[in-house]
């Protein structure tokens, strides 16, 4: 077991940079391109189903529906073959590594696309399937902890736990599953490397693996729980990094909130990485493993993995392909930063905290400094209200009249832009925001695009109005379509909203849970006040496929009732506490207390 540890540590050190580089590119390519498929195609399976979210009480209706499944088979054939094609590189990579030989990452690419294609040509289809599973048992403890994480996994995770049949069922089917795959483990070597059919590299798997079964389950779960256990040390010090960074630059109301959010971003960052290596760590062992005990007839002597290699990089060749790895990552990263993901929306995440007019709190509402100080204090997204003026421009205002925030007993359609921009609209708030203007809609997208989601309210000003068309037009002109929703309590405005901007979500204001607005395809989601919410409407949005927002939630006891409640968005006037809320049951204060809620 030692010989065959350090020979698994050799087999890496041959490559290990360019493995790396390999695993980095490739991956930094086909999971941004995969996830951008998988979320068109959950879009598409959803509007094909009458959804316009996924929720806990409709996804069993949802994954039933003939087309549902076509679509996800298609998709997974998809995701098949991008795994099929990087197993195949490592083994490529490895098996450089065992004579000595330094592969650049096209070569590994390349080594994987011929060994790939052969597998096509021999129709070894079975292959592939085989390959998906065996790559998900390595993946297991990451799926489990995003399965724990993130909605609707973790609502399906915990009604399993309350079914001791259905956990015990799970359990036996893993256990099978573990029992059936270890024999056939080295299956890809020999239809690979020997070019054997399937069922003959199968044959030839329980060969090598006869008698050795402990030893490499052993072998590759010491590898793997290496990885794992580098990767919880790795997080715990970035954590406590990122607290004494955050308790030492950041104002204290602010402290949990930003920590909580780069806790998140730096778990999902290392959990990647960590199954990244994961995957490099358990092929490297496999590798070993077959030519340390099936290929002694071709190398009577034991394998020798610890020759000093020697190659060299075509740097061009290289930086060609990096260019072009960094480009196409960064169009869908920008792409995702931009517009956003449509898998964030259609798949439960978890509470949207949105600041109500902006950080009304700390700023006049529906301004500027109100929209700067909501991306400040974390908010995920900002509700404004819009109207128009007399010569057609779309502004920011709540009110019918201008009386209370400008001291102007008129409304905004009575005036021009120009004339709003004379107006002072925040002195009545604070000295400290003498001067403020009402800002256009045009110059809040402008500020806000990339940098935080916009829920914009379009006040009813009349059915002959032409402020739900201009509105819809002025988002699509910026491509926001996925960083906006809108909002009436006109369900007209929302279907003339819906016929100008197909794609957007449109959510319906509601004062009380009275009426059947359910079944409504022109509303996405309800927004009602918060008194309102009970789980009986809960279940009944959800098994609609409507989300629930809530307004205006302000006290510490109405936040927890409503996240207990699992709603799916709270528009506040103190999105810093909401957060805290969403997040935890009591104020912490302490590094200790910081690091303990962000470590459990």
């Amino acid at each position: 077991m030692k010989s065959l540890t350090k020979d698994t540590w050799q087999i890496i050190r041959q490559n290990w940079k360019h493995i790396f580089l390999f695993e980095l590119l490739y991956c930094g390519i086909t999971t941004p391109v995969y996830m951008r498929l998988v979320s068109r195609g959950i879009r598409l399976a959803l509007k094909a189903a009458g959804y316009s979210y996924l929720t806990p009480a409709n996804i069993g209706n949802f994954l039933i529906r003939p087309v549902t499944l076509l679509i996800f088979a298609a998709v997974a054939l998809v995701g098949i073959l991008i795994l099929s094609l990087e197993t195949a590189g490592l083994i490529t990579a490895f098996q450089g590594s065992a004579y000595y030989q330094k592969l650049t990452p096209l070569h590994i690419l390349w080594g994987g696309l011929q060994k790939l294609k052969d597998e096509i040509v021999k129709h070894n289809w079975r292959l592939p399937l085989f390959l998906t599973a065996q790559y998900l048992l390595i993946q297991l403890p990451f799926i489990l902890r995003t399965i724990v994480r993130y909605k609707p996994a973790n609502f399906i995770f915990q009604e399993l736990r309350k079914q001791p049949v259905a956990v015990a069922f799970l359990l036996i089917l893993l256990i099978f599953g573990i029992l059936a795959l270890i024999p056939r483990s080295l299956t890809a070597y020999g239809c690979m490397i020997e070019q054997k059919h399937f069922h003959s590299g199968v044959v030839r798997s329980w060969q090598m693996t006869h008698k050795r079964k402990g030893r490499i389950t052993f072998l590759a779960m010491f590898w793997e729980l290496t990885v794992i256990v580098s990767a919880m040390a790795l997080y715990a010090a970035s954590v406590c990094i990122a607290a004494v960074c955050v308790l030492r630059f950041f104002r204290q109301s602010l402290a949990m909130a930003v920590l909580l959010s780069a806790a998140d971003r730096l778990e999902t960052g290392i959990t990647y990485l960590a199954s990244m290596l994961a995957t490099v760590a358990v092929y490297a062992a496999l590798s070993v493993v077959y030519y340390q005990y099936g290929n002694r007839r071709f190398h009577a002597e034991r394998w020798d993995f610890g020759y000093p290699a020697k190659g060299s990089v075509n740097r061009k060749t290289l930086a060609v392909v990096l260019t072009a790895a960094v480009c196409v990552g960064m169009f869908y990263i920008y792409d995702l930063v931009r517009n956003g993901s449509e898998l964030s929306k259609e798949l439960l995440i978890e509470t949207e905290i949105t600041a109500h007019r902006g950080s009304s709190v700390s700023a006049p509402e529906n301004t500027i400094p109100a929209l700067e100080a909501a991306m400040k204090e974390m908010a995920d997204s900002a509700e404004i209200d819009v109207q128009m003026t007399s010569d057609g421009v779309i502004v920011l205002g709540h009110d019918a009249s201008l009386k209370r925030v400008a001291g102007v007993n008129r409304s905004i359609a009575s005036m021009t832009f120009a004339d709003l921009e004379k107006l002072d609209v925040g002195s009545w708030f604070s000295p400290e925001y003498e001067g403020t203007r009402i800002p256009a809609l045009r110059e809040v997208l402008e500020l806000c695009n990339q940098k935080l989601n916009l829920n914009v309210e379009i006040k009813y000003v009349g059915k002959n109005s032409e402020l739900p068309e201009k509105t819809a037009e002025l988002i699509k002109e910026y491509g926001m379509e996925n960083q906006c929703v809108i909002t009436s309590t006109n369900l007209s405005y929302l279907k003339r909203v819906k016929e100008v901007l197909p794609e957007i979500r449109t959510g319906y204001i509601i004062s009380a849970a009275y009426g059947n607005f359910y079944s409504n395809e022109d509303v996405d989601f309800i927004s009602i006040r918060s008194g309102f919410v009970t789980s009986a409407l809960m279940q009944n949005a959800h098994e609609q496929g409507k989300a629930v927002y809530a307004w205006t939630v302000n006290t510490k006891s109405e936040l927890e009732r409503l996240t207990l409640l699992g709603v799916d968005g709270i528009i506040t006037d103190r999105p810093v506490l909401a957060r805290e809320i969403v997040y935890r049951e009591e104020t912490t204060e302490s590094l200790f207390e910081y690091l303990r809620l962000v470590l459990r």
